[in-house]
This record gives structure tokens, sequence and C-alpha cells, in this order.
């Protein structure tokens, strides 16, 4: 029997949401007995477990990426031309350009998937056109919200799917030991790590009993490490690091904060959901199709750091039972295993239209 082949296409493996999905796609599709293979297009390193039996392929190019657009389309399509997967999967805006590309004449179908907010991903006018265009070309598109969904809708009425995340984090209903802040996310300047620094900082001598443990790692840890010094904050907010415990590190801390300036549907929120934290993020597009303010977390305006403290001073006074128990219910709907099964039956069916 021929085993079924599938392609995942990404800039990397490191950290993130979006790679943290791939995994759990590839692994999921390596336990069912295909052959897999992830193609790589920036960067080599891989930061998630992957089944032994997945290959990778590299064609990671450095430096200037409008000058490496042709070679990654080229190197691509050679990757495709020598495996003939029966189905490709791609993520992300830029990436999903280069796989369409790539991809033309095979007769290969292809799944593209945006990953982000497409106002604020910095792609320029042009770009956008291309994704306009090209979408229109793919088998299928899937949309992380209806948010991101309404800038295609016009090219995309006939052949896109919204499907969330799939979440692997165990539900946790149980107390939380600790009653800290945590923070997760790449420092870098999407996440807007110095909001909750100056919100807390703001609030901090009211609440002496509590600490904030910011996880991740980025380019801008050492302005986030001068920042927490300049607002006199060293012994009470904490730059963690990565680090691969963050399930547990969720449910063992009962408050759950995110400043993000953009996202596309954020992994961090929905696990902090699933653990049961207290989550309070700001309203960036899309969050709001997830989180109703005061029923199931709490929701403050993008980059107002002002109204984070007011919040958080609300927050850590309440009595937030019954939020929590409705943050569990909403994320239950994310869970791996129902939303694979979306992820699944958008894919296969590729295949079977193909045959």
């Amino acid at each position: 029997m021929i085993r079924k082949s599938i392609l995942f296409v990404s800039g990397s493996m490191l950290r993130g949401g979006a790679q943290r999905v791939i995994s759990i796609l590839a692994n999921d599709y390596a336990a069912s007995g295909w052959d897999v293979r992830v193609a790589l297009l920036i960067e080599n390193k891989i930061e998630y477990e992957l089944n032994d039996s997945i290959e990778i392929h590299d064609i990671t190019h450095k430096g200037n990426r409008l000058k490496n657009f042709s070679k990654w389309v080229n190197e691509l399509k050679a990757v495709i031309n020598r495996i003939k997967p029966d189905v490709i999967v791609s993520f992300a805006g830029r990436i999903n350009v280069i796989t369409l590309l790539a991809n033309r004449g095979t007769g290969i179908p292809v799944l593209v998937s945006e990953r982000n907010d497409p106002a604020h991903d910095r792609r320029s006018d042009f770009e956008m056109w291309l994704c306009k265009k090209l979408y229109q070309k793919a088998d299928r598109v899937v949309f992380q919200t209806k948010y991101q969904s309404s800038f295609y809708e016009k090219w995309c009425k006939d052949n896109s799917v919204i499907i969330g995340n799939p979440i692997s984090a165990l539900i946790y209903e149980g107390e939380h030991e600790n009653k800290d802040i945590i923070c997760v996310g790449k420092l870098m300047d999407q996440k807007n790590h110095p909001m909750m620094i100056k919100a807390f900082s703001k609030i901090a001598n009211e609440f002496p009993d509590k600490q904030v443990y910011i996880y991740g790692d980025g380019k801008k840890r050492a302005e986030l490490e001068q920042l927490i010094a300049d607002c006199d904050m060293t012994s009470r907010i904490h730059l963690m690091g990565n680090t691969p415990e963050i399930f547990g590190v969720m449910q063992k801390n009962e408050f759950f904060v995110m400043c993000s300036d953009y996202e596309g549907l954020s992994n961090a929120l929905l696990e902090a959901m699933m653990s049961g934290m207290v989550c309070v993020t700001t309203n960036w597009n899309g969050a709001d199709e997830y989180v109703t303010d005061g029923v199931n977390g709490y929701l403050v305006p993008v980059n107002d750091s002002d109204a984070l403290a007011a919040k958080l001073t609300e927050v850590l006074r309440a009595d937030n039972s019954e939020v929590r128990t409705n943050a569990i219910a909403t994320a239950k709907k994310c869970t791996a295993d129902r939303v694979l099964s979306d992820w699944r039956a958008a894919i296969n069916e590729l295949i079977k239209e193909k045959n």
C-alpha cells in the first residue's frame, strides 16, 4: 500500500503559534502513517519536538528577502517536483505566495493558511495584492478568525474555511497554587511587553504579594531589562526566557496577561484559558471572537497601559471563579482533537477532489 504524503511549508520551526500548529499537524499525520515532510525557508533551527520519521527540507536563505525570493520559489519547486506530495500545506502570507508560485503547473492540491493580522504584519501593498490574486488559485485557504477572512472575502469566497488553532494543553480545572501573573510571547515589538511592565509598575505597591513572570525570548530582551530597571521593578518583574513546560507554569499561576498590538489567533491565550487562568488581553483584531469582557476573560484597549493598570486592579481584587469556568468552556471548543478533525477534513477533502 502506497503511503499518502504531505509537505508543510514554513519560514521556520522556532517557537511561535504557527509553528506549534504545524508541529501538532505534522506529528498527527506522521502517527497516522503518512510520509510527512517540512520545508523551511528562513531558519533551519527546530524548537518543537517532531516525529523522527518527519523529513526536513532545508532551503533556508539569510539576508534580503526580496533578493532571495526567486531562490525560494525555484528551490521549493524542485522539492515539490522531486517528492511529489499528495498535498501541500503552507503557513503565513509571504510563505503562501512563494508556495503558490512554486506549485504552479504541478496539479498538486495546496492549502494555504493566514496566521497573523494582514493589516499589521508589515505586508506591502504589492504583497497584499499578490496574496489576494494568488489565494484565488489555492485549493483551500484557512483563516483563524472571521476578521482575517474579511480581508479576502471578495477573492476567496468559494475556497475558504475558518479553523481555529488545535490546542494541545490539558484542561485544568483545579486551583492555582501561585496567585502571580504570567505573560507568554516572544520579546518583540508585536507582543508589547512594555505595556505590561508600565502597567504593573503603576499598581505594584497596591499588590505587594504579586510577581510578574514573562516567558519568551527575543531581540528586545536588553531593552525590556532596562525598562524594568528604570521602573524599579527588578525584584517584581522577571524575564524567564523560553520553557518547554509552559503548560505546567499556567497550571501553577492564576493570572495571564497578553498585551499584543496584533495577533492572528493567540495559542498562548487559548492555552491559558484552557488552564483555567484568569485572562486579560488587549482587544487585538479577532480577540473578541473568543473573549467577552467580564464573562470569560477581560479586554483592554491596545497599547493603553493606564487601562491595563485599572483593569488589573479590578481583576486582582475580584472573585473570578465564574470567569475561569467560562474560559475553560470556551477553550474546550479548541481542543486538539476537535480542531484536528477540522484540519484533517479540509486536507483530506483536497486529495479526494483531485482523485
